[in-house]
């Protein structure tokens, strides 16, 4: 039998993979085009052009909607390490050329970046106070959107469930509790045990929309049918402002809180003052925060960097 013959690389457009990659992110052909500078048509021909090289179809329309076949999602997975990587050539030669202004971009939430990271920002800027720090401040679920995106180049932030992704790395590095804070002469911390039934009884100051504490409290009252008794006085788009309106007598908060944030509060903060904090990780659980950046070969330096000190000094507490 005679052997399949070799097929080299320019059979294979380079282009037709960043278009894949694009395509998975973006969603739409209409958005890739933008974003890659060329025409609609011009990204059916590099999908297209994949399906014949492949005998295999990548991707299903639906509405305006692209959305990738269980082979299309192989071949992003398989192929992005390389395009990103690929991308990358250029930023890394004018980097180890002293060409490059060294930026990094961080999507986190506003909790992280008061309390859990001023530790290891402060660290790395004495290290590396060439670098231009940027920071996108949002919800856990908006900050690794921008991840995604290639918005960001690191995402530090909160998940209640472990949410894989074949492009993107995860690290764990440390975990909020899930809490009752409410007035400190509130009845319910004389209550010897606390139960689901009692706490809906009370108006609630819930965390911000979009946000996972959030989600995670209304899914655990939903799944013990309790809900829709539920009394929202009060959404807070910030841990303070939560925290404030709960001084005021709005009501009581379930959320996730940081623990330098709880150690803050024994030890008298007066931010804090007036309120109590009483651990409901018995019935909540606990959000874990992670690390997220993308999986490519080739990293940029201090972009590595900062990723190891976060991930060096939130270990040391």
């Amino acid at each position: 039998m005679a052997a399949e013959p070799r097929r080299y690389f320019k059979e294979l457009r380079f282009r037709q993979l960043r278009a894949l990659v694009e395509l998975a992110r973006k969603g739409s052909f209409t958005a890739v085009a933008e974003t890659l500078q060329i025409s609609v048509p011009s990204v059916w021909q590099q999908i297209k052009a994949l399906e014949d090289e492949f005998g295999a179809a990548m991707v299903q329309q639906s509405g305006k909607t692209a959305v990738l076949t269980p082979q299309g999602e192989l071949l992003v997975q398989l192929s992005q390490p390389l395009v990103e990587s690929f991308d990358r050539i250029r930023e890394l030669f004018a980097d180890q050329n002293h060409k490059l202004t060294r930026r990094i971009t961080v999507a986190t939430t506003a909790s992280l970046l008061l309390h859990e990271l001023q530790k290891p920002l402060d660290r790395y800027r004495k290290l590396h106070p060439e670098v231009e720090l940027s920071f996108i401040d949002r919800p856990s679920a908006m900050a690794r959107k921008h991840l995604e995106d290639g918005e960001a180049d690191v995402a530090i932030v909160g998940q209640i469930h472990a949410a894989k992704h074949p492009r993107i790395e995860v690290t764990p590095v440390t975990a909020y509790p899930f809490v009752l804070v409410c007035p400190r002469d509130h009845p319910l911390l004389e209550a010897k045990t606390l139960k689901l039934a009692g706490l809906i009884k009370h108006p609630l100051v819930m965390p911000g929309i979009g946000s996972g504490s959030r989600r995670h409290v209304q899914d655990v009252f939903e799944a013990a049918g309790l809900w829709q008794e539920a009394k929202v006085a009060l959404t807070a788009s910030s841990f303070d402002i939560l925290v404030g309106y709960v001084r005021m007598g709005f009501g009581i908060s379930v959320t996730s809180v940081s623990p330098m944030i709880l150690k803050a509060a024994a030890a008298g903060h007066s931010s804090y003052r007036g309120v109590a904090f009483r651990d409901l990780s018995k019935l909540f659980g606990r959000e874990e925060v992670v690390v997220l950046h993308r999986k490519a070969k080739l990293e940029l330096p201090h972009h590595r960097a900062f990723r190891e000190i976060v991930l060096q000094a939130m270990a040391e507490g």
